[in-house]
């Protein structure tokens, strides 16, 4: 496996179907950053989960770096796969304007990559390189959105999910989570003027979306729940935030939920319509309204995009790697004609025996030049790689020799 460049380890709806939501097992983002960090040769990385991913995004990689990562996925979810360098970015341009989710051109995986992004700012592992991917990445993610017109007409997976239930006055409603998705169910009710409670486990998260949209609150307490006759969940529990006695129990003949993985038990009464994110996206698989017109013209704006920043992108690194090519031979020249001069006659000759070594340099790398300058993609060179790593290490050497000569 070829070292450098940018790497992804991913879980998909979009690789694995419905089989997506039984293969991922519980875990928390900080829990995985904290993995990352413990391995000092991943100098970038950043996180996505949704409720239809898993990704990991890294640079360097390398075997060991992705062997690391590899082990700590392999223990959360049944399938992952490992994708390299320009495909890992196209890839997250697809995602960004929504070509690689469960709802075609769904808008809330945008907000959903800026905050990833925040995050893995908070965790110090955003650097350049993930930075400029990142931008270009939202930019071509808001421009499909704005010149394809999907804007407010396609829903997301949670407007999809809430779709599902037919809600009247006289129920009463529970909302519990208010995190980021428990934040996106509660806008959608409140905008639809459904009156419903939030519940959580902090307080203070239920307070603030109380407030800001004049909703009521319940206590994180199951008996309360039991009230309710449609019970959503929004959360990422590592346990069951229902089992199936929490819901013989109670008066709820609707639940929708929307963790993943499950936060209810599948084992439901009869007499209850359980809603989960498997059963969703077959809903969604079935129909043929995700296709169409703005699927198909995004990928073309997609691609044209990444062409074009993959393009720049090695355009630079073949500018940096002729740079270092070039450093050392300018270095090579000027250690002999350091000997030479002491045994030339005048600066004529010296200019002379310059020109004639810059020739000769000339002639021997002049191959190695062009091929770097006609290469499509100078990553995918295992041999340019090792190039690379060889001439860090005479460079180096000789940054010594003039540490030593100061001295």
């Amino acid at each position: 496996m070829e070292k450098g460049g940018l790497f992804l380890i991913k879980v998909t709806y979009g690789d694995l179907g419905s089989f997506y939501f039984s293969s991922v097992k519980d875990f928390q983002i900080d829990e995985v950053y904290e993995y990352i960090k413990k391995n000092e040769r991943i100098k970038e990385s950043l996180v996505l989960w949704t409720c239809n991913r898993f990704e990991i995004y890294f640079y360097p990689g390398d075997r060991e770096t992705v062997e690391f990562l590899q082990d700590y996925v392999a223990e959360k979810s049944l399938k992952h796969s490992v994708v390299h360098g320009l495909d890992a970015i196209r890839h997250l341009f697809l995602v960004s304007a929504g070509l690689d989710s469960m709802v075609i051109g769904e808008n809330e995986i945008l907000a959903q990559v800026k905050e990833a992004w925040q995050l893995s700012r908070k965790n110090g592992l955003s650097g350049p390189n993930l930075n400029a991917i990142l931008k270009k990445a939202i930019e071509v993610g808001r421009k499909a959105r704005r010149e394809f017109g999907n804007g407010r007409h396609v829903k997301s997976v949670v407007s999809e999910a809430l779709d599902q239930i037919t809600f009247s006055k006289s129920q009463r409603v529970l909302v519990i989570g208010a995190g980021h998705l428990g934040r996106q169910v509660a806008s959608i009710l409140s905008r639809r003027g459904i009156d419903f409670s939030i519940t959580n486990r902090s307080r203070d998260k239920a307070e603030e979306i109380s407030r800001s949209l004049g909703v009521g609150i319940e206590k994180y307490d199951k008996k309360r729940w039991r009230n309710y006759d449609v019970i959503i969940t929004a959360t990422k529990s590592p346990i069951l935030v229902l089992d199936e006695t929490d819901i013989r129990s109670s008066k709820a003949k609707i639940i929708l939920d929307l963790g993943v993985p499950s936060n209810v038990t599948d084992k439901v009464p009869d007499g209850v319509r359980l809603v989960n994110m498997e059963s969703l996206s077959e809903v969604i698989a079935a129909r043929d309204e995700r296709r169409g017109y703005y699927e198909t013209e995004s990928l073309k704006m997609v691609n044209e995009e990444f062409e074009k920043f993959a393009t720049k992108l090695m355009n630079n690194e073949k500018e940096q790697l002729l740079k270092r090519i070039f450093d050392y031979s300018n270095k090579v020249i000027d250690e002999e004609m350091d000997y030479l001069e002491k045994r030339a006659h005048d600066r004529e000759d010296s200019a002379l025996i310059r020109k004639g070594l810059e020739s000769t340099r000339n002639k021997l790398i002049g191959f190695v030049i062009n091929g770097i300058k006609n290469a499509k993609d100078i990553r995918s060179s295992e041999t340019v790689t090792n190039m690379e790593m060889i001439l860090n290490e005479n460079l180096s050497r000789y940054e010594t020799k003039k540490i030593k000569k100061i001295r």
